[in-house]
């Protein structure tokens, strides 16, 4: 998906990606050195190394978000060159603006929610280092962050999925969902990566305080919040592989209506049934969207990072 000419996505998706480094030594910089707010608790002793672990991790984990952050920009610009042609209406593209904004909002607060819930319910860590209690959630800020170009690219690929005036049953056009596809694969797998990079520090950041001396959170929290986000996850990747599922059953039905069987046109029948066979196969219709490998691996990434979490040691 993509051209030779550098697209502005593109671009600010290189400055991206070329970002994640600074950002991760600025993230360790601010653990290490940023020395204002709630002070270290003071029943805290020792675990120098596991809190070495835990902002290691950070600090990788910044990297790896400014990187899928640009991933999701790269799928952006991609999408843009699908849209060119034909050119999309002022309106539609208003509308769909308005659609993704409200979908991109909508998942945001479901995520707060969770968050919040567990706040809510004095669900928290004690402090290990000074000004942990504005430092998690900025770094909570920062996957979020991370997520906005992926949860764009999905809502915009369900978005162009169901719009019945820009589809027809050529060649071009089986390529396009093909390309779809292959975008929603890529765009799920890098927000549950981001995702599970942050249940995973959260579970680095319980060892953290277990070492100190401390109670940490208790291990079912780690599971808990990362089978939340598994749920998240699901549901996004279940909404625009449905969306990408009716489009390939249209163009299915359209290009080869089904025919029903009967001596007079066994033929025919015959026929018609092996290309839609080959049709199908060529639009990728048919899959359980549980059977799909990479997408599973994707749903269940923030979970996975729960549990490695819990049994790495971490």
């Amino acid at each position: 998906m993509g051209s030779s000419a550098k697209s502005p996505s593109d671009a600010a998706a290189r400055s991206v990606m070329l970002s994640g480094p600074f950002l991760g030594l600025a993230a360790l910089a601010m653990l290490e050195w940023a020395d204002w707010g709630a002070h270290r608790d003071s029943g805290a002793r020792g675990g120098a190394s596991a809190l070495a672990v835990w902002e290691f991790l950070i600090t990788a984990s910044v990297v790896a978000w400014a990187f899928l952050a640009g991933v999701g920009l790269r799928l952006l610009g991609a999408l843009d060159e699908l849209d060119a042609a034909p050119p999309e209406p002022d309106r539609s593209r208003a509308r769909r603006r308005i659609e993704t904004t409200r979908f991109v909002v909508f998942v945001y607060i479901v995520l707060a929610v969770v968050l919040a819930a567990g706040g809510i319910a004095g669900l928290r860590n004690p402090f290990v280092i000074t000004g942990q209690d504005w430092k998690i959630p900025l770094l909570h800020l920062l996957a979020g962050a991370a997520n906005v170009p992926l949860l764009v690219c999905l809502k915009r690929i369900q978005l162009n999925a169901a719009d019945q005036s820009r589809w027809s049953t050529s060649a071009r056009d089986v390529a396009r969902l093909r390309l779809l596809r292959r975008a929603t694969h890529q765009a799920t797998v890098a927000l549950g990566v981001v995702i599970a990079l942050a249940v995973i520090a959260t579970g680095a950041l319980s060892q953290a305080t277990e070492a100190a001396g401390l109670t940490p959170l208790p291990d079912t929290f780690a599971l808990v919040y990362g089978a939340s986000f598994t749920g998240v996850v699901a549901a996004l990747y279940l909404h625009v592989y449905g969306a990408l599922e009716v489009r390939g059953r249209w163009m299915l039905d359209t290009a080869a209506p089904p025919l029903d069987p009967s001596p007079e046109s066994a033929e025919a029948f015959a026929s018609r049934r092996s290309l839609r066979s080959e049709l199908a196969q060529e639009l990728e219709l048919g899959g359980d969207p549980r059977g799909n490998l990479e997408g599973l691996l994707a749903v269940l990434a923030p979970l996975a990072g729960a549990l490695l979490s819990q049994l790495g040691g971490l």
